[in-house]
């Protein structure tokens, strides 16, 4: 049986000052910024993050604005994103298109890769509105769900880079 998509309202960096949940974070990584990217917007990153099931990038490489992918996460939850920004090696920004419940009214997240003195910093940030009745439950949702899935993505890429390194080839 087919999904049922769900339209998410595409929004811009606005979001980040007005939505009601919202979450930054960064980490430092021993690899290059060149490196940090590649882990970034390779096919890799759902095996690292909780809860995400697969990452599918559904446009051709090389990737812009425009790119889009589809996340599949715990609970048989599908979300569409589309980029609308993209320096290649440096920041990627995407607002959520569709999903497969009809959770979220807005949803906009941020990615940037900046050289350091000894490897990278990786900086996240994540903003959404949700729809009712999903926002009566958006502070414990938030707690429970979103803030954690964040998190790990985010703590769990140096392992994951580290991991990579020490596979053979």
């Amino acid at each position: 049986m087919a999904a049922r998509w769900y339209p998410i309202e595409e929004a811009d960096d606005s979001l980040f000052a007005s939505a009601p949940l919202y979450h930054a974070r960064s980490v430092e990584v021993p690899y290059s910024a060149q490196e940090t990217w590649a882990a970034l917007t390779g096919d890799g990153v759902s095996s690292w993050t909780k809860g995400m099931k697969r990452l599918t990038w559904t446009s051709p490489r090389p990737f812009g604005v425009g790119t889009t992918r589809e996340i599949e996460m715990g609970g048989d939850f599908i979300l569409r994103e589309r980029f609308f920004r993209w320096e290649e090696g440096h920041r990627k920004t995407f607002s959520g298109v569709e999903g497969t419940r009809p959770i979220f009214r807005y949803l906009v997240e941020d990615y940037v890769v900046e050289p350091t003195a000894h490897g990278a910093r990786f900086s996240w940030r994540w903003a959404a509105e949700l729809n009712r009745p999903w926002s009566f439950f958006g502070q414990a949702l938030n707690r429970f769900s979103f803030a954690p899935v964040g998190r790990s993505h985010i703590d769990g890429l140096p392992t994951y880079m580290a991991a990579q390194k020490a596979a053979p080839h």
